[in-house]
């Protein structure tokens, strides 16, 4: 049996006889445990002796750092592990907000055009959807704001647009649309939602660009009224502000909006246009019409009054002021009730655990209602907010069979990156991230629609829907995901294919990016591959991978299957590393992020 399908035998064996439960081997005093501990002062403030075994005043130890990093980020590596420990996570998080962005993605998307043209010496060349992909990759792997690019990802799948549409090989549609993420994760939700609105790659995806006014037998296109209501602000039915449903006197959910409010909305997004067209219902002019905003042309605009959410009416503006109504329905929307609970529980979601506590999400959707300063929708504090949170940092959750979530298989492959520290020559970086989304269905801005990779309330059918519980990354999780991880795992590794250098242009020679092909150095554990050292490799790849929640049983039974093999040559020291970080990565302690 050769290498690879025995890593495949031991991997199945290990999902199928593992148990997602960890057997914590150390009490670690700040984080759980403190249930056992009788404690006393001799100070006058009641319950100041407690203070002593909780998390409070405690720099997080290692494990803790990891999985505080795990909620924070797309992916880290010690050196990211150590400087929380030193900085404290609230420190380091003020630190990352103060983080400028190192570049746009639009500038760089620029640069790979002109490069085109240049190589080419066609002045009328075109872009295509890869240098989108390959400016995305770089700055993940260059840019060290890694709070920002967790929350701009999170916002990318509740704010969504998709290659998957008519403006998929445009370079700048993609970019310049994911830059306005970058740049308003730490901003104000209603400012995002006005970037939103008028991206002309929101424009096109869901049909507000060209949208006319009502002529006769046509009516405007319904499609963002309808889903700026649903998916971007207040849901389908209405919450409390701790996220749960409010029910009539049939204990039936109140609806948030019906067919007639579609209608309304519907009016308000009529209008908007390219803004380098000097005529009406024309397409993209270029490339890089999708870079301004749109803008308003009031004559296709639809006048009237309009009857909005909460019965707030948009006034009929003589002349016809477009813009102003948008600003009027966006501000209902904003303002709304459901929008606090609705955005906030989605960001738990994505950052933190699949199912928070009603306490949870009301304690966060009160901060977006007021930052303390009274400002509504400060994203900024609401990640504080999550991050901050006891239910998150309080690392006796990860025993909590009711908390965390499944790692979305895209998170996965940058954690591989990041942990092992994948870097090229040049310090330039391409990566169409290919092999990623035709293994498991997930890369940036690739939804199928604009319900995103998974919904948030999915349930799969079982134990989770029987529990009432809900676990979104399952609804991309079948056999066939679920193996193309695998294989995809076995590619990064022995395969050494860590990401997917393809050409920019036709005949480009491989000469010329040479130096931008991604590669992990395993050497520098070399020293950790003896039998009688396999220990110390898996507990810093369990540290660094899942924060230290792979059990003994598991560990054991990886340390067994690894000495098998040889270690003496450093071929064979490699595979032995290798072999550790593939059976830890498919393990459900890992996969299971709590």
């Amino acid at each position: 049996m050769n290498l690879r399908n025995f890593a495949m035998l031991v991997c199945v064996l290990l999902i199928v006889l593992t148990s997602l439960k960890g057997q914590p081997d150390t009490l670690i005093l700040g984080f759980g445990g403190s249930n056992i501990i009788t404690t006393a002062s001799s100070s006058t403030i009641p319950g100041s002796q407690n203070n002593t075994v909780s998390e409070v005043g405690f720099l997080p130890n290692e494990n803790a750092a990891s999985r505080f990093l795990s909620h924070a980020t797309l992916g880290h590596n010690q050196q990211d592990i150590q400087q929380v420990m030193t900085m404290g996570v609230e420190d380091w998080i003020s630190n990352q907000l103060t983080i400028p962005r190192s570049f746009t993605l639009e500038s760089r998307i620029r640069l790979y055009h002109k490069m085109v043209k240049d190589s080419t010496n066609n002045l009328g060349a075109t872009t295509s959807s890869r240098m989108w992909k390959y400016a995305w990759w770089q700055y993940l792997m260059t840019s060290n704001d890694a709070l920002r690019q967790r929350v701009a990802l999170a916002l990318s799948e509740l704010l969504v647009i998709s290659d998957n549409s008519l403006f998929s090989n445009n370079a700048y549609a993609l970019g310049v649309y994911y830059d306005r993420l970058l740049q308003n994760a730490f901003g104000n939700y209603r400012n995002l939602l006005t970037a939103v609105t008028y991206s002309p790659a929101m424009g096109i995806y869901l049909t507000t660009l060209n949208n006319p006014k009502s002529t006769g037998s046509s009516f405007p296109d319904e499609n963002y009224g309808r889903e700026v209501m649903q998916l971007f602000t207040i849901g389908t039915v209405m919450l409390n502000n701790d996220g749960s449903e409010i029910l009539d006197a049939n204990n039936v959910p109140v609806p948030t909006y019906d067919n007639d409010d579609i209608a309304e909305f519907a009016k308000i997004f009529t209008g908007l246009t390219w803004a380098d067209r000097t005529q009406w219902n024309r397409s993209a002019a270029n490339d890089t019409s999708y870079i301004a905003n749109m803008v308003m042309w009031n004559t296709w605009h639809e006048p009237g009054t309009k009857t909005l959410l909460n019965n707030f009416v948009v006034p009929n503006r003589n002349p016809v002021n477009g813009i102003a109504d948008i600003t009027d329905a966006l501000d209902n929307l904003f303002n709304h009730p459901n929008t606090a609970p609705f955005v906030s529980r989605f960001l738990i979601q994505r950052l933190v655990t699949s199912n928070p506590s009603p306490q949870y999400i009301n304690r966060v959707a009160n901060v977006f209602i007021n930052n303390g300063q009274g400002v509504r929708g400060d994203l900024t504090a609401v990640v504080q907010a999550i991050l901050l949170d006891f239910e998150a940092t309080d690392c006796s959750k990860g025993e909590d069979v009711n908390f965390g979530m499944l790692r979305e298989p895209f998170v996965r492959y940058v954690q591989f990156n990041k942990a092992f520290n994948a870097s090229t020559m040049s310090g330039n970086y391409r990566n169409d991230m290919n092999n990623i989304f035709l293994a498991t269905g997930q890369r940036p801005l690739s939804a199928p629609t604009v319900f995103n990779f998974f919904q948030q309330d999915y349930q799969p059918i079982g134990p989770i829907t029987d529990a009432n519980l809900v676990a979104p990354e399952f609804q991309i999780t079948d056999a066939q995901t679920m193996v193309g991880y695998v294989n995809s795992l076995y590619r990064w590794l022995f395969s050494n294919d860590i990401a997917d250098e393809y050409d920019l242009f036709t005949n480009e020679v491989d000469a010329h990016y040479s130096d931008e092909i991604s590669t992990v150095d395993y050497s520098g554990d070399f020293i950790n591959t003896t039998d009688d050292r396999i220990h110390i490799l898996l507990d810093k790849f369990n540290l660094w991978l899942a924060h230290g929640r792979l059990s003994a049983t598991s560990l054991k039974t990886i340390s067994d299957v690894i000495k098998q093999f040889p270690s003496v040559s450093n071929t064979e020291k490699t595979d032995r590393i290798k072999l550790a970080i593939y059976l830890i990565m498919t393990s459900p302690e890992y996969q299971i992020n709590r």
